[in-house]
């Protein structure tokens, strides 16, 4: 069962963890396929107000971390620039001011931005093998993320996705994801130093740690993020220990978990979970957002116990799958 969607209000900063799915699960998405989606997804930034951090494309489905900049930040100079971009017109033309400020709500809207990349992918994926109709599944899920606590967590989640299928051993090995691009060619956003401050203090590294040149900073960056991926999470408890003996025992397989199977059974609890953080931050939320969710019952933060002090909107059972 969807949720309504929950969107951050007024001019802030918001980070979303973006999922969807190919209608039935169909395995469609081939080279051809997941390059293409890739480059729309990126291509887009130049039409909307929107950055790509972390993404992962694999045959049926998807995941982006995408930032949703403070609509004040842009300069009129850029609006204008997009709004030209957006409309194809070849030269300059300001449209009044009115028009600007409601494109401007627009293009920082997470439901646009991310409806018209997919349905321009449908359309060329329509038109190559001759289909029609809708692609995707249903709505896309996203997740609001505390930027101060959850950020690095949810972009190990999306890396390791090629490495839960069992395509590649090492995620460096997968190409269409934002940690395979970045260890092949280095970054993925023209200056990745903003998202160096974004992870940093959550991987543990040092304040001198995040000085110096780009290339040097997100070495470091990328140097713990390796270790953020085997170590943290292979030392982190199931999300409930119990029941999954039960399932494993079932199966007739041992109860010792690998660090890809362990993060997999947080998958409903990540990609379905409204909003993930600290225990304030997703209050927040819930006090805010309570005209939009219409919950009929008080409901509070859920710990996830897998994460230390990570904290969701809604309670998930447990999936494996």
């Amino acid at each position: 069962m969807y949720h309504n969607r929950v969107k951050m209000a007024g001019d802030e900063r918001c980070f979303y963890l973006i999922t969807n799915r190919v209608t039935g699960g169909s395995f469609i998405f081939g080279d051809v396929e997941k390059e293409k989606l890739r480059k729309l997804l990126f291509d887009g930034q130049n039409r909307f107000s929107y950055v790509v951090w972390d993404y992962v494309i694999m045959d049926n489905h998807y995941h982006a971390v995408i930032e949703i900049p403070k609509r004040s930040k842009m300069s009129l100079d850029t609006l204008i620039a997009k709004w030209q971009h957006y409309h194809r017109l070849p030269s300059p033309y300001d449209p009044g001011e009115s028009v600007l400020e409601g494109f401007r709500e627009k293009i920082h809207d997470i439901s646009l931005v991310v409806s018209n990349f997919q349905q321009r992918f449908t359309q060329w994926y329509n038109k190559r093998t001759e289909r029609w109709g809708r692609l995707f599944g249903g709505r896309f899920d996203s997740v609001i993320v505390d930027a101060d606590g959850a950020l690095a967590k949810m972009m190990a989640y999306i890396t390791l996705n090629p490495v839960r299928a069992g395509i590649v051993a090492d995620p460096a090995e997968y190409h269409w994801s934002g940690y395979g691009e970045r260890m092949a060619t280095g970054k993925i956003q023209g200056s990745e130093l903003e998202l160096a401050s974004l992870i940093g203090r959550e991987l543990g590294l040092a304040a001198a740690s995040l000085e110096g040149t780009e290339k040097a900073v997100m070495n470091r960056v990328w140097h713990r993020f390796r270790s953020f991926l085997v170590g943290h999470v292979a030392d982190s408890d199931g999300i409930d220990r119990r029941r999954v003996a039960d399932i494993l025992n079932q199966e007739n397989k041992a109860l010792e978990l690998t660090w890809p199977q362990r993060l997999r059974l947080r998958a409903r609890f990540v990609t379905k979970g409204i909003a993930v953080g600290s225990e304030l931050f997703v209050e927040d939320i819930l006090s805010r957002q309570k005209d939009v969710l219409k919950y009929r019952r008080e409901h509070h933060a859920e710990e996830a116990r897998s994460w230390d002090h990570v904290y969701c909107l809604k309670r998930h059972r447990l999936w494996i799958g």
